[in-house]
């Protein structure tokens, strides 16, 4: 069938919730944004003389969450009038309408339980054929169909958005056994088309691909620091544009997206992948739990790992120390190797260098390289299938420049083996074996295409791309 997604249903209006409605209004598709209608007026309600059944108090929660995020910097909008397209409304009144709508997206607490709940209230109104997804970042998708019709399980996949949705690419597929491949097939091309996003398949695993890959990067640079006695001025010098990451590098992206989501998701990882070689890395350190125990929960609640003051000479940044748990002056780190590859312009030769240096900077990238490549070697085909997938993801969903594999290919697939045996771990036998063959990179790119190494040798059922020799499978371009 020609599917067209004229109108969407939001269910939750949280700030993910909210910013994916804001998303497709975006792209001039109709939204309707529900939430829950309040238990009872709040105080300022209460002075008006309104009661639980105003329509000014049961839309309060989606209402204010609305505004808050028109009103919230970055922008989750290119103009403030793409909003009329968004009609709010609650699940009391309004859940009925979700049968005018083509595609329902379930965005609220992250409860199983929950999900289940308003799944229910959904299969009450829902045509059948409509879509309907979970922007769960880590519940098992396949747990959330159980009890629901088969048109719904037919219909049903995870499309986890990264937060904030207008401007992080990365937009994960997941479906479920019972999923319609041609469901998979048109999110897919849809996600690319007119949302713009990175689409990348994954499969239904513990945080899924960016967030286990991710997640475990932060954690194990937490190992590292606390290894090396490294502050957090200096890890965030290490790890942000020097090496092709983001601004935020790693402890200004924890409070951008908040230290309690980092634990949750790192908590979750250990609980649920019981067979994971790395699962100690997941361990939540004292001090971060010291953090979560204060609510120092990032941006969300004022101060995490830095903080904002306002001083005689205007705002200051204060940075937190984590041996003390006082936050102080930021401190410039400094580093001879990190100096010396400022001025270098080109990223690649920039990280050649820095993992290259004998300092205490090029002893962090080693353990830190060490860690990632073993990570992402055992991960395959756990996660993904493909090795691309994990580059995607990470660039995409995490702002990487360049993709983990990628990074190991920079500095030598058999390099990266001789880092991860130094630190006493393991790399996945499927490499080992695809150095055996004489293949010493993972991409290549032959007349003009880009080529990836698989190891599923000449399972055109599998991957039915063309090849230019049995290991060799060309990369979607990004």
């Amino acid at each position: 069938m020609q599917r067209r997604i004229n109108k969407v249903a939001v269910l939750g209006s949280g700030v993910m919730g909210s910013r994916i409605a804001c998303h497709f209004a975006g792209i001039g598709v109709k939204v309707l944004l529900l939430d829950i209608a309040p238990k009872e007026p709040n105080d300022a309600e209460k002075a008006k003389g309104l009661t639980t059944e105003h329509p000014a108090v049961k839309n309060r929660i989606v209402n204010d969450a609305l505004q808050a995020a028109l009103k919230s910097n970055p922008s989750p909008v290119f103009t403030k009038d793409v909003a009329k397209l968004i009609k709010t409304g609650n699940f009391t009144d309004n859940m009925k309408d979700i049968a005018g709508v083509d595609w329902i997206i379930e965005v609220v607490v992250e409860n199983l339980d929950i999900k289940r709940s308003v799944f229910e209230q959904v299969e009450q109104y829902r045509k059948p054929g409509t879509l309907i997804t979970s922007n769960t970042s880590g519940i098992p998708i396949h747990l959330m169909t159980e009890g629901r019709s088969e048109d719904f399980q037919k219909h049903f996949c995870g499309t986890h958005f990264f937060n904030p949705p207008r401007y992080l690419r990365l937009l994960e597929i997941i479906p479920t056994p019972h999923t319609d491949p041609s469901i998979v097939e048109f999110l897919m091309e849809y996600g690319d088309l007119y949302l713009g996003k990175t689409t990348v398949l994954a499969k239904d695993t513990p945080a899924f691909i960016a967030n286990r890959v991710g997640v475990f990067s932060i954690m194990a640079i937490f190992h590292i620091m606390e290894e090396m006695g490294l502050n957090v001025d200096e890890i965030d010098a290490l790890t942000g544009p020097v090496i092709g990451r983001p601004k935020s590098a790693t402890f200004r992206t924890a409070d951008v997206v908040g230290i309690d989501t980092l634990v949750k998701v790192a908590v979750g990882v250990a609980q649920n992948c019981p067979d994971d070689e790395a699962k100690a890395i997941f361990t939540i350190p004292s001090f971060l739990q010291k953090i979560v125990d204060n609510k120092w929960l990032g941006d969300k609640t004022g101060q995490g790992f830095y903080k904002k003051t306002k001083g005689d000479g205007g705002k200051e940044i204060l940075t937190l120390d984590l041996k003390t748990m006082e936050y102080g002056p930021r401190q410039k780190a400094k580093f001879g190797s990190i100096e010396a590859a400022k001025p270098i312009d080109d990223l690649k030769q920039r990280i050649r260098m820095v993992a290259a240096g004998t300092d205490k900077a090029g002893q962090f990238y080693q353990a830190f390289h060490a860690y990632l490549f073993s990570y992402i070697s055992n991960r395959i085909p756990e996660i993904a299938d493909d090795l691309y997938k994990v580059d995607d993801a990470m660039k995409a969903g995490f702002g990487w420049e360049i993709g983990a594999f990628e990074t190991w290919d920079l500095l030598g697939v058999e390099n990266g083996i001789k880092l991860i045996e130094a630190k006493g771990l393991t790399a996945a036998q499927w490499v080992k074996d695809m150095l055996a063959k004489g293949i010493n990179k993972f991409y290549k790119v032959d007349n003009g295409k880009q080529y990836y190494y698989s190891r599923y040798r000449n399972n055109t059922k599998r991957s039915p791309v063309p090849t230019i020799s049995s290991s060799w499978k060309t990369a979607p371009a990004m």
